[in-house]
């Protein structure tokens, strides 16, 4: 895995907590949802009229696995396959289900590989 530090100002002065990782094995041409690692976290990949957005592998309320959810509401929102849960991809809030959150990484494409890094 390899970090990175993005090259605009306000990126960079984020912190370590904040730095860019590079997501091996997973294509920006190829299938999404897709399954990428995050340093010892396991994330799934959505691909988004809006661009990329990372979640959390599992669901916070029953773990079922996100790399069956279905995004919604415009493609800013992400929905549980098992509960119908739903998760905004700006911050993690769930939207029908008050006091459960969701981990979400922003991610960038730069030269043909996917980066993410961890929202606070």
């Amino acid at each position: 895995m390899q970090t990175i530090t993005p090259p605009d100002d306000k990126a960079a002065n984020d912190g370590p907590t904040k730095d860019w990782q590079h997501l091996d094995g997973v294509d920006p041409k190829g299938k999404f949802p897709a399954r990428g690692r995050y340093g010892e976290e396991s994330i799934v990949i959505f691909q988004t009229k809006h661009g990329y957005r990372g979640t959390s592998r599992a669901c916070p309320h029953m773990f079922a696995t996100m790399l069956k959810a279905e995004l919604a509401q415009n493609e800013t929102m992400v929905r549980c396959p098992l509960h119908v849960f739903t998760f905004r991809l700006s911050d993690g809030k769930g939207v029908n289900c008050a006091g459960f959150h969701l981990d979400i990484y922003e991610v960038e494409e730069r030269d043909g590989a996917l980066y993410a890094r961890a929202l606070p």
